[in-house]
């Protein structure tokens, strides 16, 4: 029996560009005519009633939930809420860095209908969890079927330098509370995604004195190497700083204050202080000849417009995309004005362009050739 509709679960409504891409994604790529509902988890915690009716329509075959995308398996936040016997997909999801709590989410595993995971370690992990499930596989980001759109890239791409300099200069004003003078403007334009989560908790944590002092010796280091990074690279590179996280736990746009409060070109430092929505975003990569990111869909918004870019992150999905995508990375602990240098060299390398656009190629075919299947969802 098809669907008639799709619950959407995730960390949807919190001002997270990548989240909110994941609905973008979805609305491309599920069967146009179906209804999309997308729900958080405080939702289902706060309304049993729409927990149980959830459970009603996908047994009955009415509805499919979809848990994703995100790294969510093993979050107990979003299975807690769940009524038991739930039949539930997964798309484009991760185990996340948290190993030790999927053993609260290993006995919810007997109703998954099937998953696409976006990391091929994970994916291996979930059917070593799941030996009797054979509808586990990897799959790309969803969010790599996404696009610019092709008439403003087309228009983009007809602009002489200077003229698409100041157009960019000229849409990010509606995003910073201040941007660079008109005049001052480089040849070429650089996305920066920071994160202020920029190191992996996992793995550096305060549980006592002496590693709170360690860990914000490890801070001032990395963000005084990076500050003295993009000051390097300011006589070359207008720079734009993204916030993709805007909400009250998560402010991106903090760590660009950090920097240019110290910075000597702190001027050039063109801060976006708003939350852009991830259409717009990808929108406006076409303007760039290079990004930098912390942030996991800060790696994939410029290369659905075939950007090169750099991953400077640490997070567990960082690594895996870097791994499995080929990508130029320096993470916190081994960066260093001459390790981002030799780094920046690859990047703006043709080869490197080449490469990317490619496996960003590949990544868009796999997605949308998966949801094309016959019959996927009945």
């Amino acid at each position: 029996m098809a669907p008639q509709l799709f619950y959407i679960y995730g960390y949807y409504g919190s001002k997270n560009a990548g989240d909110e891409a994941f609905r973008l994604a979805f609305q491309s790529l599920l069967p146009s005519g179906t209804e999309l509902r997308f729900i958080r988890p405080s939702q289902l915690a706060e309304d049993k009633n729409l927990a149980s009716q959830i459970q009603q329509d996908t047994s009955d075959g009415r509805a499919r939930l979809i848990v994703g995308g995100g790294a969510i398996i093993g979050e107990p936040y979003f299975w807690e809420n769940l009524p038991e016997g739930t039949p539930f997909h997964i798309i484009s999801a991760d185990i996340g860095s948290q190993d030790n709590l999927l053993k609260k989410y290993v006995s919810s595993l007997k109703w998954m209908q099937a998953s696409w995971i976006r990391s091929e370690s994970d994916t291996e992990q979930l059917r070593q969890l799941a030996p009797w499930q054979s509808e586990i596989h990897h799959l790309p980001d969803i969010v790599f079927a996404l696009e610019p759109n092709p008439r403003e890239r087309q228009t983009i791409a007809a602009m002489p330098q200077n003229t698409r300099n100041q157009r960019l200069l000229e849409l990010m004003g509606e995003h910073c509370e201040n941007t660079m003078p008109a005049s001052q403007l480089r040849n070429k334009n650089i996305a920066i995604f920071l994160s202020d989560h920029y190191y992996d908790y996992k793995t550096i944590q305060s549980s006592c004195i002496l590693d709170g002092i360690e860990r914000e010796a490890s801070d001032k280091t990395y963000l005084r190497n990076l500050r003295q990074a993009l000051d390097e690279i300011t006589p070359y590179y207008n720079l734009y700083l993204f916030s993709l996280s805007y909400w009250y736990n998560s402010i991106d746009a903090f760590v660009g204050y950090q920097l240019a409060k110290n910075s000597r070109q702190a001027p050039l430092y063109n801060i976006a202080t708003h939350y852009i929505e991830p259409q717009k975003i990808i929108n406006l990569m076409p303007y760039f000849d290079a990004a930098l990111s912390m942030k996991f869909h800060g790696l994939i918004m410029p290369m659905t417009a075939n950007i090169p870019v750099m991953n400077l992150g640490n997070s567990k999905k960082n690594l895996d995309l870097t791994k499995q995508m080929n990508l130029a990375s320096i993470p916190p602990e081994t960066f260093t004005l001459a390790t981002f240098l030799d780094a920046l060299k690859q990047v703006e390398s043709a080869e490197y362009a080449t490469s990317l656009a490619e496996t960003r190629r590949l990544a868009h075919d796999d997605i949308h050739i998966a949801f094309s299947k016959p019959g996927l969802w009945d």
